[in-house]
């Protein structure tokens, strides 16, 4: 697998995702409810020692104790790397319910990547700032950590290049059906959501490659390699184990 440095760390180039893992489908109550019934935390653990046995060393989730403790089970039952990429989003899965405490806790636990979310980066905002994100940023890379945000909006981007903010990377949806999430009110286009990614040159850690299972990988994950930088991520979530081989061994013909 292919490894893409950010910072000193080296990231695989597909990392693990984790929505399917809570329920998240972005598709429909019922695979919502199918998911939730599907994962507990011995067939979490086991789909992500699939994608780590196909050559990948990150996971990616939103903070919350069971997934840090699914990864302490990992790493202790294996010399295999396994990097961290952690998330605010405010959700079901924790009783943290401020983007600062968990910025603490991904911070306690040694998350390789902070990524201060986008209920925080792309709520509505007067003017040309986005309140508080500069101090968190800074938080987290005064802790030696790297930092990022995850935004759906182009425009977030530009404004924390514009105001030169440090950011390490930016967790960005990109796909050929441009989409972001069900009900989404952007207006960019997929084209729009390329020239950023490619006229941007830090990493990308880029999601919904396969537009939360609308799209089949044989198809979306070919886009991506067209589209994107050899810099940048890409995140996907596995709802099974034979989904990770599949997607992991076409991406390794990719890229």
């Amino acid at each position: 697998m292919k490894l893409v440095h950010i910072g000193n760390t080296a990231f695989s180039k597909v990392i693990c995702g984790s929505n399917p893992f809570y329920g998240h489908s972005h598709f429909s109550e019922a695979r919502d409810a199918e998911y939730r019934l599907r994962f507990d935390d011995q067939r979490i653990e086991h789909t992500i020692r699939c994608y780590l046995d196909r050559g990948g060393n990150t996971v990616e989730s939103t903070a919350n104790e069971r997934i840090v403790s699914i990864l302490t089970r990992l790493r202790d039952r294996s010399s295999r790397t396994v990097h961290f990429v952690g998330t605010t989003r405010i959700d079901e899965t924790s009783d943290i319910t401020s983007h600062r405490q968990k910025v603490a806790f991904l911070i306690a636990q040694r998350a390789d990547i902070c990524i201060v979310h986008s209920q925080f980066v792309d709520r509505p905002r007067k003017g040309d700032s986005i309140g508080g994100l500069k101090e968190l940023v800074d938080q987290i890379h005064e802790a030696g950590l790297l930092a990022g945000i995850s935004t759906h909006r182009v425009a977030t981007i530009e404004l924390c290049e514009k105001q030169n903010l440090g950011i390490d990377t930016y967790m960005f949806p990109l796909n050929l059906l441009g989409f972001a999430y069900p009900g989404y009110q952007g207006t960019e286009s997929v084209q729009e959501r390329v020239a950023i990614v490619r006229g941007v040159p830090r990493p990308f850690i880029l999601l919904k490659a396969l537009a939360a299972g609308r799209i089949p990988p044989n198809e979306g994950l070919p886009f991506l390699a067209e589209s994107a930088k050899p810099n940048d991520l890409i995140s996907i979530g596995f709802g099974s184990e034979q989904e990770a081989e599949e997607s992991m061994e076409l991406v390794e013909k990719l890229f």
